[in-house]
């Protein structure tokens, strides 16, 4: 028998749940029923959280990703303006971007998904946008559009994380090389200025296990 919980731990509970599973078995492979087996409660209590499969892998991935972009603005405010952006360009774990991946596949088939996705991207490139303009400020780059330069960056960097995790086409100090090189390149950096300076953190939620 479930233990009973108020709305709000159950709901967060249910979210967790998911999660693992995404992490374990992708979103396409998700379902309601599933989610109930992890959780230990009947299939109902589940639909009376969320009405379709669609509503709470969006919802998990909400979670997942706020949950990251809050860690990642706190080292983003944290570190100097150069080694944030080194940072936030550095090959983030595998199984993190496997699930970014698997995201951009289940997307088109899942309106609501698509819509989480959309939103998160564009809220993270708001956020890299500001780094650049703290790198301008301090007068160590030039930027007439931090937005598109954000926005290129972050393609970039996704197109690198699908090369090296997803085909193996090139390997980390490679994929850090190349994102490097170009951000300097576009910025007017100092060539060489974005070392890693510290180890990537793991920044992915998907291995919640609460």
């Amino acid at each position: 028998m479930a233990t009973r919980l108020d709305p709000a731990e159950r709901r967060e509970q249910i979210i967790a749940a998911t999660l693992r599973l995404v992490a374990r078995d992708g979103f396409a492979r998700v379902t309601l029923r599933d989610v109930a087996a992890e959780v230990g409660v009947v299939h109902g209590l589940i639909r009376h959280y969320f009405a379709t499969r669609e509503q709470l892998v969006a919802a998990a991935f909400d979670a997942a990703v706020l949950a990251e972009a809050a860690e990642d603005e706190e080292l983003a405010t944290r570190l100097e303006p150069i080694p944030a952006l080194a940072d936030w360009l550095s090959t983030t774990p595998r199984d993190h971007y496997f699930v970014w991946i698997d995201a951009w596949s289940e997307a088109p088939r899942n309106p609501e998904l698509h819509a989480s996705l959309t939103r998160h991207h564009r809220e993270s490139d708001v956020r890299l946008a500001g780094i650049i303009r703290r790198i301008v400020d301090a007068g160590d780059a030039s930027s007439a559009d931090p937005e598109a330069d954000a926005r290129t960056l972050t393609a970039l960097i996704d197109g690198l994380a699908v090369q090296h995790h997803a085909l193996g086409l090139i390997d980390e100090d490679e994929a850090d090389r190349i994102a490097f090189r170009t951000a300097e390149a576009r910025l007017g950096l100092e060539p060489g200025a974005l070392v890693r300076t510290r180890a990537t953190p793991e920044r992915s939620r998907w291995a919640v296990t609460h």
